[in-house]
Order: structure tokens, then C-alpha cells, then sequence
């Protein structure tokens, strides 16, 4: 079946790159939002100051608790402030077993004129361990005349060691030395870093007494877990955060988390609606395929082909068709899924350290999503001619079919009833609510206009007689009859 399928499909090129298309732009569509998907629950922010860190104790997100419509509702938000932690904690860390050093660390906003366009932050000497940075010319800053520039800021804004320079902080102008250069394995992105002594950081942070975060380095030969665990007691008594393994990311990039729940909602929101209409799109046009090729069909029954046979048949050309169509879908969909990346940073929306990251789980259910869709319109399409006798086929092909059942009338007005009262429930409430509500409005509405569509087509068709005859033709092209009436009647029933 699968040859003659495919010998088949030579003789109908407009109706298979008809089907192709619907079926590869589904493809690459779907597999774009679930990749987005994909990436953002894989997205957990990159540690690169707390790269060699067992654990980051933070305090980035604050949890409110509202009423709607007397229902509880929690939504955790990021601080845009970054949060911080009280500096008695350090103390209290450094002392648990198996902790080698706690250190507090500071994020100042800097501005350096020399790289009005690189993103700059402040920190004090203490926490280059964290990352670790090394130096690699010059001396840690003495002084508070001094500082230390990475080099990535030293080679942005062509800065060497015993350079005179100038940042801006808290709204005041410091004229600086450059008195070395550093540079971290692991760090990478467009941010850079300068380091101030301890004391300046201190005087600089608009929180005296607090520290941003506390990076928790552990003896060498000791047992991580163990000392997370004792960690996250500490933490926890004090209210705030132990942020371990990939989440340490989280803690360095609080607009991470953010960026995750961007991608998530947007990836499932626009990929739950393209895939009810792509369903929509590939059902329709695989089954006005085999709806066009009726008599075709009717014939092959009409010479002893078996229902199982024809049936057979249609499925084998159209897995052909979707294997094609994954083939090309998938990696145009991993092509767009860069390209959205790039504009989503371009615009930011999400850190230059968000990735596109997996693939394989996406491609494999969006082509399976497809494989499922595809042969199941085909199906529906070709049962009514597979299942009458060989004697009317013939007959059978002839006749058109009607608009459709009293299922599917009723199933419309159900969906369209359900998608009016979501429009009340989304203007009455907010929140998680009024976005859940939105959104089933308008998987509703799809259904709803997707099975009364021959309804709505005959009505417009009935409502716009003109436009049906510059369609249909002058009175000298003699259109067919309409509802039984002559040709001079060319108005629609």
C-alpha cells in the first residue's frame, strides 16, 4: 500500500503540495512554541559569579496572596530590587560544619563613561572568590581611589593598569585608577564587573547592614549536600532563600526567573491556540484531499477494493505526507526558535544568557502530535465512501454531502454558548483567573467557529448575492442553478 501511495501521489501534485504545506507550517509552528516551552523550563539563569559556590543564600521573590471571587490566589513576583539578606547572616553560615567561607557580596549599579554601552556592576574585593576571579595584571585595589575592571570592561573601554578613569554611582562621579585586571573562567555575556574595596562598597550600597547575597563555599573533601542541608536550616529560620545547583543562576540573574515564566506562558499560549487551529487547518485540507478524489476512490471499490484497503491506502499517503513534512517542519522550526531568541534579547524580554536549549523532546511530540492528527482526518474523510457497497459507489461519488450533523450544530452552539459566559468571567475577575478564563475563551471560540463554519459560510453566501455573482459570473457564463431555481434567478435561497 505504502508503493502504490506513493505512486499515487505523482498524479494529484496540487493536492499533495497543498497538504505538505498546511501539514510543514503546522509542524514548523508547533515546534517553535514548544521549544520556546522547552528552553524556558530548562532556563535557570547562568552562575557565573557564584560558579564555585555550593550554595547562594538571597532573598529574590516575594509571594502575595490575594482573594478573587472568595478563592485564594498566590502569585510569586520577582523583587526588582534584587532583595537582600541581613549581614548577620554571615557570620552565623561561616560557622556550620563543613563550610569553608561565607561571603557577603554587594551588586552597586555603575555607569563607566569610557563603555557608556556595557552594563556595569559594582562589588567589593572580598567576593572574587565566588566566581573565581583571578588576576591577571596589576594588584587588588588598596584604596579607595583604586579599583579592579574584568576583562572584558578593560578591553571594551581600552583601559590598562594605572589608567585614570571615572564611574558613576548613586548619582556621583569617582575618579578612579585602574589598579588591575581580573578575569573569570565562566564568565560570559554582554555584563561586565569592577571591584571597589570592601570598605568603599560598603559606603557605596544604598542598604548598609544588608548584602545582596551570601555565597557559601565548602571545605574541600566535605560532603555538598550535607553542608547544603545545614545551609538551608539557617536560611530558612531567617526567611530567605538557599539557592543550589542550576538555580544558583536565579539568584545571580533575579530577571531569570522572569524570563522562565515569559517564555513558558507565551510558548504555551500561542502554541495551545496554533495547535487547535493547525488541527483545524490539516484536518481540513487532508480531508477536502480525499473528499476531491471520491470518485477516484468509489472506482477502487467498484473493481473489488476492500474498505480495509482504500482505508489502508489514504493512511499510507498521508504518513508519507506527514514524514515529509516533519522533515522540513522540525528544523525550520528550530531555525525560528533562534531567530525569536535573538529578538526576544534584542528587545529584552529575556538575559542574553538565555539559551535555546533541547529539541529532541519537542520534535518528537510535535511530530507525533501531527502523525496523530493527520491520518485521523484522513480517516474521517474517507469513511462515509469506504463504507458503502461497491454496486453505489460509483453513485455515491456523485452526490455532494450535506452541511454536517446535529452533533456537530449542537457541539457549536455548546462551545459558543461556553466562550460568551467566559467573556463575563474574564471581565470579572483578575489575576490567574481572568488569564485562565481569557485563554478558554478563546480555545472556545476557535471550536466553536470551527464547527459551525458551513453554517457561517452558507449565511454570508446568502447575505452578499452580488459578490456571488461577480464569483459565479455574467449572465452570459449561464451559472448553475442555485436550490433548484433557473439561471435567470441568480440570487441564493
Amino acid at each position: 500500500m505504502l508503493s502504490l501511495a506513493a505512486q499515487m501521489l505523482r498524479f494529484r501534485k496540487g493536492g499533495f503540495i497543498a497538504t505538505f504545506v498546511a501539514l510543514a507550517a503546522g509542524v514548523a509552528v508547533l515546534m517553535t512554541c514548544a521549544l520556546l516551552v522547552e528552553s524556558g523550563l530548562r532556563y535557570h539563569g547562568t552562575p557565573q559569579r557564584y560558579a564555585r559556590t555550593v550554595a547562594v543564600v538571597a532573598d529574590r521573590d516575594l509571594t502575595v496572596t490575594h482573594t478573587t471571587l472568595g478563592e485564594k490566589e498566590s502569585t510569586t513576583l520577582p523583587l526588582p530590587e534584587r532583595g537582600s539578606v541581613p549581614e548577620s547572616l554571615v557570620p552565623r553560615i561561616a560557622a556550620l560544619p563543613g563550610v569553608s567561607k561565607a561571603v557577603g557580596e554587594r551588586w552597586i549599579p555603575v555607569t563607566s563613561p569610557a563603555a557608556p554601552g556595557t552594563r556595569v556592576t559594582g562589588h567589593g574585593w572580598s567576593s572574587t572568590p565566588l566566581a573565581p576571579y583571578r588576576l591577571v595584571a596589576g594588584a587588588p585595589p588598596r584604596s579607595d581611589a583604586d579599583i579592579a575592571v574584568d576583562s572584558r570592561l578593560a578591553d571594551t573601554a581600552r583601559l590598562h593598569v594605572g589608567d585614570r578613569s571615572e564611574v558613576v554611582t548613586g548619582g556621583r562621579t569617582l575618579a578612579v585608577r585602574i589598579s588591575g585586571i581580573v578575569e573569570a573562567p565562566a564568565a560570559r555575556g554582554s555584563g561586565s564587573a569592577l571591584f571597589f574595596t570592601d570598605a568603599l562598597a560598603a559606603r557605596l550600597d544604598p542598604r548598609p547592614g544588608r548584602f545582596d547575597a551570601i555565597g557559601v563555599l565548602a571545605e574541600p573533601g566535605t560532603d555538598p549536600a550535607a553542608v547544603v542541608t545545614a545551609v538551608r536550616r539557617v536560611a530558612d529560620r531567617a526567611g530567605v532563600t538557599t539557592y543550589t545547583g542550576e538555580d544558583r543562576g536565579l539568584a545571580e540573574e533575579p530577571e531569570a526567573a522572569a524570563a522562565r515564566d515569559l517564555t513558558v506562558r507565551a510558548g504555551s499560549a500561542f502554541g495551545g491556540y496554533a495547535a487547535v487551529v493547525i488541527v483545524f487547518v490539516a484536518a481540513s485540507t487532508v480531508g477536502l484531499s480525499v473528499r476531491h478524489r471520491r470518485r477516484e476512490l468509489a472506482l477502487l471499490r467498484a473493481v473489488a477494493a476492500t474498505p480495509g484497503q482504500v482505508r489502508a491506502m489514504i493512511l499510507a499517503e498521508v504518513g508519507l505526507l506527514g514524514a515529509l513534512a516533519a522533515l522540513v517542519g522540525v528544523p525550520t522550526g528550530l531555525a525560528a526558535t533562534g531567530w525569536i531568541r535573538d529578538k526576544l534579547v534584542d528587545r529584552h524580554f529575556v538575559p542574553e544568557t538565555f539559551a535555546v536549549r533541547g529539541g529532541l523532546l519537542s520534535g518528537l511530540a510535535v511530530t507525533a502530535a501531527v502523525a496523530l492528527v493527520a491520518p485521523a482526518a484522513a480517516w474521517i474523510a474517507a469513511l462515509r465512501t469506504t463504507r458503502i457497497r461497491p454496486t453505489e459507489a460509483l453513485g455515491e461519488a456523485a452526490v455532494e454531502k450535506g452541511l454536517g450533523g446535529w452533533a456537530r450544530i449542537v457541539s457549536g452552539l455548546v462551545f459558543l454558548a461556553v466562550g460568551v459566559s467566559l467573556i463575563g468571567v474574564t471581565g470579572a475577575t483578575a489575576g490567574d483567573t481572568a488569564l485562565g478564563a481569557a485563554i478558554g475563551m478563546l480555545y472556545t471560540f476557535v471550536l466553536a467557529i470551527a464547527l459551525l463554519a458551513p453554517w457561517i459560510n452558507q449565511g454570508a453566501a446568502r447575505r452578499s448575492p452580488r459578490s456571488c455573482a461577480r464569483c459565479g459570473g455574467t449572465a452570459a457564463t449561464s451559472p448553475p442553478p442555485i436550490c433548484g431555481r433557473a439561471p435567470a434567478a441568480w440570487w441564493p435561497c
